[in-house]
């Protein structure tokens, strides 16, 4: 009797650990995954929160080429209002100071936390900058390891 009760113990252990950690993966043409954020308030921040199309970038501090294409992409979007809502996601973690850094660089892009690295983790990052775009209906449109194609980013911000 007891064998058997243990035996269902660990089959329930097996069937709950395959369900509840579903791991997400990032594939293009699929539904984006939550991104598990705070804005620099520390008020949750979602993937609903911006409508239409989305890039997505993520960043760190340390990483000079991040800083230059988030300050680029600011200048395109002025330059083209409305086409695509940016987000940059910070993954420097909990004890940095990224209200100091986005001060600094005078940067006006919402910026939000990566702070247990949840999200990078859901997005599978290797390295930043790392950028995807979702598109309006929330799928994974592109993803971009590294500096994003100039002749991408026109057909993305002029149509």
């Amino acid at each position: 009797m007891m064998a058997k009760n243990l035996f269902k113990l660990s089959l329930l252990t097996v069937v709950f650990g395959i369900t509840a950690c579903k791991e997400e993966s990032v594939i293009i043409g699929q539904a984006a995954p939550a991104i598990a954020t705070y804005d620099l308030q520390g008020n949750p921040a979602q993937l609903d929160d911006w409508q239409g199309t989305r890039l997505l970038t993520f960043w760190s501090e340390t990483c000079g080429h991040c800083i230059m294409e988030l300050k680029m992409l600011e200048k395109m979007a002025e330059a083209h209002p409305n086409r695509v809502q940016l987000i940059a996601i910070n993954v420097d973690g909990e004890n940095a100071d990224t209200q100091a850094v986005v001060n600094k660089q005078k940067l006006t892009l919402p910026v939000v936390k990566d702070q247990m690295k949840i999200t990078a983790e859901r997005y599978q990052l290797v390295g930043t900058p790392t950028t995807y775009i979702i598109d309006a209906k929330g799928n994974i449109a592109a993803k971009y390891e590294g500096k994003i194609p100039d002749a991408d980013l026109e057909k993305l911000f002029k149509g």
